[in-house]
């Protein structure tokens, strides 16, 4: 059952109870007030009986005694009937001329009292009469009572009741409509559009969504995990597209290598060797191009291979020797203030640093100074390493994290564009963070921040989902 038709049967519900209710209520109150003119004619039964008895010996007048004034019984019709010949002794001043039938059975003294609801012998008024028998005579009394005062309460009340339901069921519609227009059409819309997106179109979004209901911030986030999604895919496929690109060259030359020697172009013993000598270069590339993108999907799913105490100057010194080693030309200061040590992967770490200060000999003038810095503040370890430039315009720098990005003109493509991306990895998953700092004239400026104790990497690692193994 629709969200739609649940309103509609509630609203028909909350009407027929409403509806019920008055039903039972206007009953209530004619029940009672004829209850009332009831106890009235019981009342005035013995009365009745004397006035008869008084007025028998005047069948002929058309009033009764001056001893007995109607102003007593102004609100009672009373005859005697005898031998079928009524004789009025008093009238109801709100009855008129109208005058009431007589009842089809007759009361006997001490008795059950018979009262019924009778018509006027001319009109349409109702009355409420008794026919009692008189004791000592062969006469019967009639009493009514008028429902004029009761039949007017009656119709106001149904007449009230009518209204306050015709004014109930208008609330009812507008708040349906209401609730329709602000809080069931995006639902609508927001299933038109998903139903929309599983056809094939994943452009359609929901548009007429106001922020400030919730079906409306439903909408809203709708739309934005529909953006998301298609930012994700499309970084996706840039991302395959990238590494692709990056595969194709190496592929293409052990393709065409094994090629010739198929043919049999690769003779001669240099010539071979050259092969194989580019085939193996070729297949390295390949490997460490594999070898980063697996370390990038373990980080992805915040796994690191071990856990334990990593004397970060230690690493460091490691790192700039086999740098300076590689490169003796280029001059590297490194700066440690006291040995920092950090719960977290060897591995990983040492990536971290051997990719910042490769990337800072890699992109910097061949005479730049090269600076590593490695400091604590509080319960971190701050690890910092400049290079005096050319360094990156600000939307280079806002790219240099993304993977497969490299930055043009003055950058060279020597690498694949995930030195960054595996940094930033590596250092979330050891619950700190990086930073990069970039201009073309002074240089770029990177900073690392990793907890020192167990406790604060086991908080972080919690809090962000990941898990270290």
């Amino acid at each position: 059952m629709s969200l739609r038709l649940r309103l509609t049967f509630a609203a028909a519900l909350l009407l027929a109870v409403l509806l019920l209710l008055g039903v039972l209520l206007v009953g209530s109150v004619g029940r009672s007030e004829l209850g009332q003119v009831d106890q009235q004619l019981k009342n005035s039964l013995p009365v009745a009986r004397t006035l008869d008895e008084t007025a028998t010996p005047f069948p002929n007048s058309a009033t009764p005694p001056h001893t007995f004034s109607a102003n007593h019984f102004s609100a009672f019709y009373i005859a005697a009937i005898a031998n079928g010949r009524r004789t009025v002794i008093s009238t109801s001043l709100d009855a008129g001329r109208s005058s009431p039938r007589t009842p089809s059975a007759v009361s006997t003294p001490h008795h059950t009292i018979k009262i019924f609801t009778v018509g006027s012998r001319s009109g349409s008024l109702t009355w409420r009469a008794v026919l009692v028998a008189a004791p000592r005579s062969n006469t019967d009394v009639l009493v009514a009572v008028p429902l004029s005062q009761v039949n007017a309460t009656m119709t106001f009340l149904r007449d009230a009741f009518l209204l306050a339901g015709l004014v109930v069921l208008a609330v009812v519609i507008a708040t349906g409509f209401w609730i329709a227009r602000l809080g069931l059409r995006p639902i609508a819309e927001v299933t038109e559009v998903a139903e929309a997106i599983t056809a094939g179109d994943r452009t359609r979004r929901v548009t007429r969504a106001q922020r400030r209901t919730e079906a409306g911030k439903l909408a809203q986030a709708f739309n934005l995990m529909l953006d998301e999604q298609l930012l994700l895919e499309a970084r996706l496929r840039q991302f395959i597209a990238d590494a692709s690109h990056e595969l194709r060259t190496p592929v293409s030359v052990i393709l065409g290598i094994t090629e010739l020697w198929r043919q049999g172009e690769l003779r001669n013993g240099e010539e071979r060797d050259e092969a194989i000598h580019r085939i193996g270069l070729s297949g390295n590339q390949m490997g460490k191009l594999v070898e980063e993108l697996l370390l990038l999907a373990r980080l992805d799913e915040g796994r690191l291979t071990d856990r334990a105490p990593v004397d970060l100057a230690a690493l460091i010194n490691e790192v700039v020797a086999d740098a300076s080693t590689t490169d003796p030309q280029r001059p590297i200061e490194v700066t440690i203030a006291d040995p920092v040590v950090v719960q977290g992967d060897a591995y990983g770490l040492r990536r971290v640093v051997a990719n910042l200060v490769s990337n800072a000999l890699r992109y910097s003038s061949p005479n730049a100074v090269v600076q590593v810095r490695l400091s604590t503040n509080g319960d971190a370890a701050l690890l910092d390493v400049d290079d005096e430039g050319p360094g990156m315009t600000p939307e280079e720098s806002s790219h240099a994290f993304d993977r497969f990005w490299q930055a043009d003109a003055s950058r060279s493509r020597s690498g694949a564009g995930l030195g960054l991306p595996i940094v930033r990895g590596i250092v979330v998953a050891h619950a700190g963070d990086v930073t990069l700092q970039s201009d073309p004239v002074n240089g770029t400026h990177v900073r690392v921040v990793i907890p020192l104790g167990t406790e604060n990497l086991n908080e972080a690692t919690a809090s962000t989902g990941r898990r270290v193994e």
